[in-house]
Parts: structure tokens; sequence; C-alpha cells
């Protein structure tokens, strides 16, 4: 239990770490003033759903958005959302979806963690 917990804070270390060397989200798209994320993940196509919002603070927020696997004995797993939440932005669509599938292992097999997400987002007037 005490290497589990020592590998999910060194994982949240890393996390920060990459967050704070990452470019300011209102740096890279000046002109969005909001942006509210609504993620849902889910063990396999059966499984249930957990679904929560993150709500960015675009003055301080990161230009990364990644979420961490919720299967705590997930190796090497969880969702880089940046590359489809930035791209979305840069063209300026005030709602995006799209669905990401965890890419680690659970002892011997893949994680069948999916994340689900869609983005609602207000802009400055040019």
């Amino acid at each position: 239990m005490r290497r589990r917990d020592n590998a999910a804070a060194q994982r949240s270390q890393e996390r920060r770490t990459r967050e704070d060397a990452a470019p300011r989200l209102a740096l890279e798209v000046p002109n969005v003033a909001s942006l509210d994320l609504v993620i849902a993940e889910r063990a396999s196509d059966i499984g249930a759903e957990t679904v929560y919002t993150r709500r960015v603070v675009i003055a301080q927020a990161p230009a990364l958005f990644e979420i961490p696997c919720g299967d705590p004995s997930c190796e090497g797993g969880g969702h880089d959302l940046t590359m489809a939440v930035m791209r979305a932005l840069r063209a300026g669509q005030p709602t995006f979806t799209g669905e990401d599938p965890c890419r680690g292992s659970v002892r011997t097999s893949s994680c069948t963690r999916v994340v689900r997400y869609s983005g609602d987002v207000t802009y400055r007037a040019s």
C-alpha cells in the first residue's frame, strides 16, 4: 500500500511540474473568457460513469489538459486532452466534445477506462 501511495504522489508531482512548465492558457488563446470542461469517465461500455465539471481559471491555468486515470491500480495511464482542447479553443469553437481511451495497464491487461469530455467556451469580442 505504501509503494502505491508513493507512486501516486510521484505522478502527482510530475503532473504539477508539467503544469508549471506549460505556457499559460491566457497567453495562448487570449480571447477565451471562460472554459468549463465536463469530464465523464467509465470503466467500460457497461460500467458506471463518474462525471464532474472542471471550471478553468483562465488567468492562471496552464495550456495543459491532463486527466489522471480514475483506476488507482492503472500504471502509465491517463488522458492527455491538450491537443484536442487547444485545437477547439484556437478555432473559436463555443462547444466541443471528444473521447479518449486510457493507454495504461492494470496488472497484465490494458486499462479499460474511457474519458468522454465536452467543453463550453465563451470568448471575448475581438
